[in-house]
């Protein structure tokens, strides 16, 4: 962990289900809600001002397929259909918060660099410089179906893809306008300098671009970059460019594993330290104490519909979890699919695997007991992993963000490991936020810095 206090994301899909399929009927549940834009601006607030760093929003251009079909269970439950763009969320949501940041999910396979480059920066300049983009490569072979495309390209190709897409991309927000370039002085008539405004010129293997970039310079220049690959390939990409890493731990020792692992290779690329920072998985149910919470975490998993949990995770990874010999070893698995869900089951059987997920779906952490009981679990957790924060996933909205933010976030606060908002400076940008004061953009030792051109003495 580093000297900073800890970073807290808080996780949600635009949609009625988020990983616990079958939750969505639960009566305290109001993501039914989600096509309402106050269900996302009273979200937004209750994130604020309860102690949340920023609110992720995760996306899903897919759904299940199982043995060549998509499955009754997918429409019955809501298991990834329907989910709404997330993006077009997040200028409502800055515009009734000052300091939450938003990270949110674009796919290098499918999302053209000169677009998408010009959306986050747009995005940026609306939230006053509070954006991240989640880069993910994007698993689902049905998306190609949908986009009118060739077959998905194997796993780690997308990873090729991706490098390109953020070479071509950093060029475009480093490098197309430089500081100074915009003069915007009405008196002598003049909204730019054109000897400080470069057109990009890139003709890759997979992208090819040409001309000026329309957007001028955000806050941030670069949105903060997220990622969660877990395989060798992602991991490898993560140290490469990633400043947050959404990390799959199931239990100290791996958490740690995976914390020191990331830290090495991102210093094997020439980043420095403290040049990214790690995040878990989280979820708390509180109670008097922790009999009482393991009650009602059982209460919440007793509306998991196993077979909507079965498509989900086939929609993930293309794995049908009923095909599989249950005495077999996810370590035998391979797939072109998504590998982080196959990744944090490698040493197990198949049943365990299975039961496991069936159970709790994507969720890593699950702490229960009384708010004392669970702050003492996440520092432990802190001081063996090294971890640098946690991306809290609810089982129902807004209850279990009240009552983290009600009981948890004070005693987080009390022992020093939350910062006070009062500590931090509105206007903050979401990297100074997650790096510190002065930090707005990437620096020198990160891949885009490359692309920024000289800036020489103007006569």
């Amino acid at each position: 962990m580093s000297d900073r206090p800890l970073l807290l994301a808080a996780f949600e899909i635009n949609a009625p289900n988020l990983t616990s399929q079958g939750l969505w009927a639960h009566p305290e549940q109001t993501t039914l809600q989600y096509k309402d834009i106050d269900h996302w601006l009273d979200l937004a607030r209750l994130l604020e001002d309860g102690g949340f760093d920023l609110l992720f929003l995760a996306d899903s251009p897919g759904y299940p397929v199982l043995g060549g079909r998509t499955p009754d269970v997918t429409f019955e439950q809501a298991v990834e259909m329907p989910t709404n763009d997330p993006v077009v969320l997040i200028p409502a949501m800055a515009a009734v918060t000052r300091r939450l940041g938003f990270a949110v999910t674009a796919s290098t396979t499918f999302e053209g660099p000169y677009p998408n480059a010009r959306r986050f920066a747009t995005l940026d300049h609306l939230t006053r410089g509070r954006i991240g983009w989640n880069v993910v490569t994007t698993s689902s072979p049905v998306v190609s179906e949908l986009h009118g495309r060739d077959a998905l390209p194997p796993h780690d190709v997308r990873y090729d893809v991706a490098d390109e897409h953020l070479e071509l991309s950093y060029r475009l927000f480093e490098g197309a306008w430089e500081d100074g370039a915009v003069l915007a002085d009405k008196a002598a008539r003049r909204f730019a300098d054109p000897r400080r405004v470069h057109p990009v010129h890139h003709e890759g293997r997979w992208f090819s671009s040409h001309g000026y970039f329309k957007v001028e310079p955000s806050p941030q220049r670069t949105p903060v970059l997220f990622q969660a690959g877990a395989s060798e390939r992602g991991r490898e990409f993560a140290a490469t460019h990633a400043e947050v890493v959404f990390l799959q731990g199931r239990n100290e020792e791996t958490l740690r594993r995976q914390v020191e692992d990331l830290h090495a290779r991102a210093q094997r690329h020439g980043r420095g330290p403290g040049s990214l920072r790690t995040l878990v998985g989280l979820t708390v149910v509180l109670g008097r104490d922790r009999d009482h919470a393991r009650t009602r975490l059982e209460e919440y998993l007793s509306w998991v519909d196993e077979g909507a949990a079965r498509a989900y995770y086939a929609s993930m990874t293309g794995i049908d979890l009923a095909a599989l010999d249950p005495n077999g070893s996810f370590s035998d698995l391979k797939t072109d699919g998504g590998r982080t869900q196959v990744e944090r089951y490698r040493g197990e059987t198949v049943a365990r695997a299975r039961a496991d997920f069936l159970r709790f779906g994507m969720r890593e952490f699950v702490l229960t007991g009384s708010a004392v009981d669970v702050v003492d679990d996440i520092e432990r957790l802190v001081a063996a992993t090294g971890i640098d924060g946690f991306n809290f996933t609810p089982f129902v909205v807004p209850g279990s963000y009240e009552e983290f933010c009600d009981q948890v976030v004070p005693e987080l606060r009390r022992r020093g490991l939350l910062e006070e908002y009062s500590m931090r400076r509105e206007g903050s940008t979401l990297r100074e936020v997650i790096f510190g004061a002065g930090r707005s953009r990437l620096p020198a030792d990160h891949p885009a810095a490359r692309f920024r051109p000289a800036l020489q003495e103007r006569p």
